[in-house]
């Protein structure tokens, strides 16, 4: 058993034992919502005004201070054209496409070829097809903020929505920034890489909790899961490069970097707390961060209310349609 503050505190102390100092972009939200003109200013480019930012000129650090929070403020619609236009079918459960490059060739739809397929089969489907569902409605959202953008920009008045002023000042800033032009990064490929390893995280949730307690049904296992989504968030708390450092130490990051694997059963990312929760282990955390490197804000979504849950649900709900934990109990 393991104490469900333990991660949190060592992966804290792990980023300063590293170097980094986590910059807090919730004041910086606030003060947007409180005055959108502020998404013009000078201080938003550098760093949003924050003290910890003053002392520290580095310009990437700055940069990801800027995208990370315009990210952040535009998630709140992305959170809710998610919510909003998730296909679900007659039985209120969420219709997954069929994965466009997956090797398998299988239908989600197909529930007779779903339950004749081999575990790893099935798992690499249902992760597919979930990333593939979810990258389509990042593609609608992002498509409507550029057509926002353009239609205050064809009326010439100089009025302009928060939204499409957050979205041009984004856009702008991944143009004119080294760290995302070395990197190839625009808005949408930082929205849906996020979404992968987010969708990979929950899925690798679901994944664990068979393993950590055998011998349960799915309902009880679909509890559990939602229960202890609390336990795993400290994870999009982090700098990218730690925490892409602590699932591959952990087992939960495969060696192709896709987010279509099943969880392997030696993992040893998820616990289970003196609350029989499921939450994080500390032992596998990696102090890590690149040259000049010294601030980090943690990912955007974090700081989107319901955002996290939101991918959650949709993972936890396909697990229990598609009777994902029966397969895994038998694994």
């Amino acid at each position: 058993m393991s104490r469900s503050n333990d991660f949190a505190s060592s992966f804290i102390k792990a980023h300063a034992d590293a170097g980094l100092e986590r910059v807090s972009i919730a004041h910086i939200l606030q003060t947007i919502q409180k005055d959108p003109a502020f998404l013009f200013s000078e201080d938003l480019r550098r760093g949003g005004g924050q003290c910890p930012m003053h002392a520290a000129p580095n310009a990437d650090d700055a940069d990801k201070v800027t995208v990370n929070t315009l990210l952040a403020y535009l998630f709140d619609r992305l959170r809710d054209h998610v919510a909003s236009k998730l296909p679900l079918d007659e039985r209120g459960q969420v219709m997954l496409p069929i994965p466009p490059r997956s090797p398998h060739g299988i239908n989600p739809a197909d529930r007779a070829a779903m339950a004749a397929a081999p575990l790893d089969v099935m798992a690499s489907v249902l992760r597919d097809a979930t990333c593939h569902l979810l990258d389509g409605l990042i593609t609608g959202w992002a498509a409507d903020l550029l057509t926002e953008e353009e239609h205050y920009r064809a009326q010439g008045t100089g009025e302009i929505s928060a939204a499409a002023a957050a979205t041009f000042i984004l856009r702008t800033t991944l143009e004119d920034s080294p760290l995302y032009q070395r990197a190839g990064y625009d808005m949408l490929s930082i929205t849906k890489t996020g979404s992968h390893t987010a969708i990979h995280i929950c899925w690798a949730m679901v994944e664990a909790a068979p393993l950590l307690l055998p011998d349960r049904d799915a309902a009880a296992y679909d509890d559990l899961v939602r229960r202890s989504l609390k336990q795993v968030v400290p994870l999009s708390m982090a700098s990218l490069g730690m925490l892409v450092h602590y699932m591959e130490a952990s087992g939960i990051e495969p060696h192709d970097g896709l987010a279509i694997h099943l969880l392997p059963k030696d993992q040893t990312a998820f616990v289970l707390d003196e609350a029989g929760l499921i939450c994080l282990n500390p032992e596998p955390i990696t102090r890590f961060a690149k040259p000049e490197e010294r601030h980090y804000t943690g990912c955007p979504a974090f700081y989107t209310p319901g955002f996290i849950k939101l991918y959650l649900d949709i993972v936890a709900s396909i697990a229990m349609d598609y009777g994902v934990y029966d397969r895994l109990r038998d694994r």
